[in-house]
């Protein structure tokens, strides 16, 4: 004889429970099977071999004669009968149905005489009638039932569909008033304060199909709550260099719709893993440092929102804790810290490999001015680096050079520097270009006036080539142009004239006049035989030169001061 005991626990979705087959016969013996319906197992008719519950206790046969051919047998057909039991028993003792599922199992027809439990919201009821929210069926109640009941209570009905020619009803034969669904997810959450994310979730889903399926905003919130749950339980068991599983959370939190704050600190915090992981690399790698950056201008908006000015609180609180600073920070602030994640990783990627010697200084200063321009402090310091390079190398510059060099000192107020430049650079020559002779004083004396603005060294370098060579007309007019005088066989300083008083200049040919200009001297006298200018501290001072060299010249010295477009005649003579 076969016997089926089952004992079906109540569930969310399907039943649950125990179900055990037995058979009993004199001759072979005896055997009982117990099998478990897990919640969630279905069974249908063309799989029911692939979908058998899991067998929870092995199969016992005992009998003093047992034959084991006739057990195979047995157990064979045990098997086939348990397939069939559990497969009317999971629907006979099936637990509640909720309206999605009753309306996702029409026609209803088969159902027909078959006891059911439906679970739904009550829209409409009176009259022997009743009618559940977003439900098509018709149920069929005595009105003595009905008097414990209220619109939109959550109900239990226990019957059967029942079909009178063309219609069919369901026809309910007891009816509860159960907790709502909002108080269900209550009980089952307080039942959850240790679960796992996947637990989280699960309560999660089934809020969210009931508020989907209701329009139920309360619900809505019910899930939204879970599935926060399960995104906290799931980041706790991150490890703190995850950065994947970070963002994984991220997504999920956009999937399900949960507000955005959450989803920017677990994208931060990734992204941070990320950066600490990429700095340990070993050689560093500066391209993908690079890639990264680019990668934040994608993921987090305000990156490129440049500063006026870094706000260094801001910066130091969130260099020491940036996981802590992010999340407590609001939108705005979050839009600030994501421009200083950028520079950090712009700054350390634009100063690897920096020479020490600042010799690319300018270089680093112009792209840190073009990418991160708030990090002026730093623009700043590598331009000082560089000129302090080329400060320590000025003896292989050339002169244009070192008089740039020289130039940028004055405009940052660096006078000091910028009469160092100028020194150290003559200086690293001018041992060689003393042995040049005539034409390698003439230099020193042209540096020393246009270059250190000393003339008194100037003259000792003019006179030193005068006494090489008396005749060389430049010397001379160089020296006549600083208001010297050949006299008792030595280059002494005349006595100043003044410019601004016309003086009368009877020894003068032609009537040269002082302050005559360049122009009329020029209409006077002609094109002068030979020319020379200098910068001296009173101005430029031009000395012009009339005869033939070696003869009894005429020497003009004219001054350009101020504003003066033109040079104007200051003194007359004619040197031997």
């Amino acid at each position: 004889m076969f016997y089926v005991r089952s004992n079906v626990f109540p569930g969310v979705t399907h039943g649950e429970g125990d179900f055990e087959i037995g058979y009993v016969d004199a001759n072979i013996g005896s055997a009982k099977l117990l099998l478990t319906h897990e919640a969630g197992t279905r069974i249908d008719s063309a799989a029911r071999r692939e979908s058998c519950p899991p067998v929870r206790s092995t199969s016992s046969f005992k009998s003093p004669g047992f034959d084991s051919k006739k057990s195979c047998t047995l157990f064979r057909t045990l098997v086939l009968i348990v397939v069939v039991s559990l497969g009317n028993a999971c629907f006979a003792a099936e637990n509640v149905w909720s309206v999605q599922k009753l309306n996702l199992n029409k026609p209803w027809d088969k159902f027909i005489d078959s006891t059911m439990r439906i679970e739904g919201r009550v829209g409409s009821f009176g009259g022997g009638q009743l009618r559940l929210l977003r439900c098509e069926a018709k149920f069929t109640i005595d009105n003595s039932k009905l008097r414990t009941v209220a619109a939109k209570n959550t109900v239990e009905l226990t019957g059967r569909f029942k079909k009178e020619g063309s219609k069919l009803e369901f026809v309910v034969s007891d009816l509860k008033v159960v907790p709502g669904y909002a108080e269900q997810y209550e009980s089952r959450a307080l039942k959850l304060k240790r679960a796992s994310a996947d637990e989280w979730t699960e309560l999660g889903d089934w809020a969210s199909r009931l508020s989907q399926f209701y329009d139920d905003a309360e619900l809505m919130k019910k899930a939204d709550e879970s599935y926060t749950r399960a995104i906290e339980a799931q980041y706790e068991s991150l490890k703190p260099t995850d950065a994947e599983g970070r963002f994984a959370l991220a997504k999920k939190i956009e999937e399900w719709k949960l507000p955005s704050r959450r989803k920017m600190e677990l994208i931060h915090e990734g992204l941070r893993v990320q950066w600490q992981s990429l700095q340990k690399v070993e050689p560093p790698d500066p391209a993908a440092w690079q890639a990264f950056a680019d990668g934040l201008k994608d993921q987090l908006n305000g990156t490129l929102e440049v500063f006026l000015k870094i706000p260094r609180d801001l910066k130091e609180t969130y260099d020491q804790d940036p996981s802590a600073t992010y999340r407590k920070a609001n939108d705005e602030l979050r839009s600030q810290l994501h421009r200083l994640f950028f520079v950090a990783v712009t700054r350390k990627r634009l100063l690897h490999g920096a020479a020490s010697d600042g010799r690319d200084g300018d270089l680093i200063a112009d792209k840190i001015d073009q990418l991160i321009p708030e990090e002026a402090a730093l623009v700043e310091n590598q331009r000082k680096l560089r000129l302090t390079y080329r400060l320590a190398n000025v003896a292989t510059a050339t002169r244009s050079d070192v008089e740039n060099l020289s130039a940028l000192f004055v405009e940052r107020s660096q006078p000091v520097e910028a009469k160092q430049a100028l020194t150290q650079w003559v200086k690293a020559h001018e041992l060689r270009l003393k042995g040049d002779g005539v034409i390698g004083l003439k230099q020193l004396a042209d540096e020393y006036l246009t270059l250190l603005n000393n003339e008194s060294v100037a003259v000792e370098y003019l006179t030193d080539a005068y006494r090489i060579d008396p005749t060389d007309d430049d010397v001379k007019s160089k020296l006549a142009s600083l208001g010297y005088q050949w006299k008792n066989s030595r280059w002494l300083k005349g006595a100043p004239t003044n410019p601004d008083v016309p003086t009368s200049m009877a020894e003068s040919p032609s009537g040269i006049s002082a302050n005559m200009t360049a122009t009329d001297l020029r209409k006077l006298l002609g094109q002068p035989s030979s020319l020379s200018r200098a910068i001296t501290s009173r101005g430029i001072t031009e000395v012009w030169c009339y005869g033939p060299a070696g003869s009894s010249r005429l020497v003009v010295r004219l001054e350009q001061k101020g504003r003066d477009t033109d040079p104007k005649v200051t003194a007359v003579s004619n040197p031997r």
